[in-house]
């Protein structure tokens, strides 16, 4: 003879079906949520590294348009940035081995989260500027305005 389930026996089939519910409702919600923060530090991490690439980018530029013999003259070999970049720090090295070679550029950037240093270098070779100074002006004033003009009003037509 088969026995059938008292009311009270499916009640704790309930009971425990629910605690197991709810068990692993509470452990995907827990990976969801760790995933989550993992994600936004690393995104934040990414943003700094984006940043000091581009004032990286930055302090080679300007030793590229003063020059590398002015810029080791008129600006300072480290530092730090300017807000709202003040939670970066630089350092700009030029190495010249000749007169008639590339200078070796080297700039880099550093930071601090939690604690931990971190840092973004990069390398280039700037070339100097032989003979008389070359007038950079083009030949004919560039009104960008009426280029731009005659651009949508020829779209219009």
């Amino acid at each position: 003879m088969v026995k059938r389930a008292t009311r009270a026996q499916h009640r704790g089939l309930a009971l425990i079906d629910v605690i197991i519910g709810s068990s692993m409702l509470a452990i995907g919600l827990a990976v969801i949520i760790s995933m989550s923060s993992r994600s936004l530090i690393r995104q934040g991490d990414a943003e700094r590294q984006i940043t000091a690439s581009w004032l990286a980018d930055e302090l080679l530029t300007m030793a590229l348009v003063v020059g590398p013999d002015e810029y080791a003259k008129a600006y300072p070999k480290s530092g730090r940035f300017d807000p709202p970049f003040n939670n970066f720090t630089y350092e700009i090295e030029l190495e010249d081995s000749s007169f008639y070679l590339p200078v070796q550029a080297n700039a880099t950037i550093f930071w601090e989260v939690s604690g931990t240093e971190h840092f973004v270098e990069i390398e280039t070779l700037i070339s100097r500027r032989h003979g008389d100074a070359v007038d950079r002006l083009p030949v004919e004033p560039v009104d960008r305005e009426a280029r731009y003009w005659d651009e949508i009003e020829g779209r219009d037509e």
